[in-house]
């Protein structure tokens, strides 16, 4: 009876190691499977014939900078033949590099597909407004960094005015965008904003002759409803080319002159 009571223990004991070791052996021999066929797959895509290109140029925010037979000619203009290559005869890194480097691309995606395709997602950048300095014109993105104009697209953005780009005035022109964007009727009905030498701000309205001169970037909310107000109640009744400028500058105030 005692001897039975020692071995049960020894028993279960043992069969808790075997189970262990079998399950370290599975682990080792599923890792050393996976490990053959990503060798094996890696070194017969190596051999694997390009037989497309399939190109996708994201347009979702209706811009129209670049397209696919752009992005074509970009990756022919880097290597001149793709399709009917082996994919170890394709540097992917350096055609992403090269498409990267397009003034009006954001990003680029490049990928081998194992059904013989180089695929390529192109993400476009996104301009907030286009600046007008001095004599020449180029556009703001969305990260305040400038980009150039295109021959093949027109953005439809505001316009800003200013003599001379400088950082504080990309950072209060990008808070003023983000601002307005916020709300469906200024967004609609500012089209363009002129910076004075102080970086005060004047606005022109889609809707009405007069400007706006709302002064420095502060008190946003507080400036634009008065303004909303005085369309509603002032505008709407005695009609919107009554007056030349609304000046939003003054605290609690809306001064006008008249045209």
């Amino acid at each position: 009876m005692i001897s039975t009571l020692w071995l049960s223990p020894l028993k279960i004991c043992y069969r808790n190691k075997v189970k262990k070791l079998i399950n370290i052996l599975y682990v080792l021999f599923l890792s050393s499977l996976l490990l053959v066929l990503s060798w094996k797959s890696h070194t017969d895509l190596k051999d694997q014939i390009c037989e497309k290109l399939q190109i996708t140029v994201d347009t979702s925010d209706e811009i129209y900078f670049v397209n696919r037979e752009m992005v074509r000619l970009l990756l022919h203009e880097k290597m001149d033949t793709i399709v009917g290559k082996k994919y170890r005869d394709i540097n992917i890194c350096l055609l992403e590099e090269f498409v990267d480097e397009h003034p009006n691309i954001d990003k680029a995606e490049l990928y081998l597909t194992i059904d013989g395709k180089l695929c390529a997602n192109v993400t476009q950048r996104k301009p907030l407004a286009r600046v007008f300095e001095q004599d020449r014109s180029y556009y703001i993105d969305v990260n305040g960094d400038e980009m150039p104009l295109s021959e093949n697209f027109t953005a439809r953005v505001y316009s800003v005015y200013w003599d001379q780009a400088d950082e504080s005035r990309k950072e209060i022109l990008l808070k003023f965008c983000d601002f307005i964007q916020e709300d469906s009727f200024l967004s609609a009905q500012i089209t363009a904003i002129e910076f004075s030498e102080k970086n005060e701000l004047t606005l022109y309205p889609r809707m009405g002759s007069h400007k706006i001169i709302l002064g420095t970037a502060q008190n946003l909310e507080r400036k634009f409803e008065r303004l909303k107000v005085f369309y509603r109640k002032g505008l709407e009744k005695v009609g919107w080319n009554r007056y030349e400028t609304i000046n939003l500058k003054f605290e609690n105030q809306v001064v006008c002159t008249k045209r």
